[in-house]
């Protein structure tokens, strides 16, 4: 079975992301990833944005793994919102981060 396979089968929530690195420390498991979209819909207003203001990581609690805790630290995008202030269509929002669907909400500490 390749890893892919494995991550299918263990962590099918994890297919979407870019795996970099998968360490134990302590009692617990690390899995280093990060987003690979290109673009994201601002969850105020839908406009599809693709213009990338900054990146961070967060650090989200997932499922344990033979009895130990899995830490995900993920690297997500922050956009900007494409609104602009024109017309009857304005967004409030200069910029939002993006969510991986069925695993992160926002201000969530602990995945899906």
């Amino acid at each position: 079975m390749t890893i892919l396979g494995l991550l299918t089968v263990l962590f099918p929530h994890l297919v979407c992301l870019q795996i970099d690195q998968v360490a134990r420390s302590g009692r617990s498991v690390r899995i280093r990833a990060r987003t690979k979209t290109s673009q994201a819909a601002c969850p105020y207003c839908g406009v599809i944005s693709q213009r990338v203001h900054s990146s961070y990581e967060r650090r989200v609690c997932d499922t344990a793994v033979s009895g130990q805790d899995t830490v995900l630290h993920l690297r997500v995008q922050r956009f900007r919102c494409g609104n602009h202030p024109c017309g009857n269509h304005h967004c409030g929002k200069r910029t939002f981060v993006e969510q991986v669907p069925g695993l992160t909400v926002r201000y969530g500490r602990h995945s899906v």
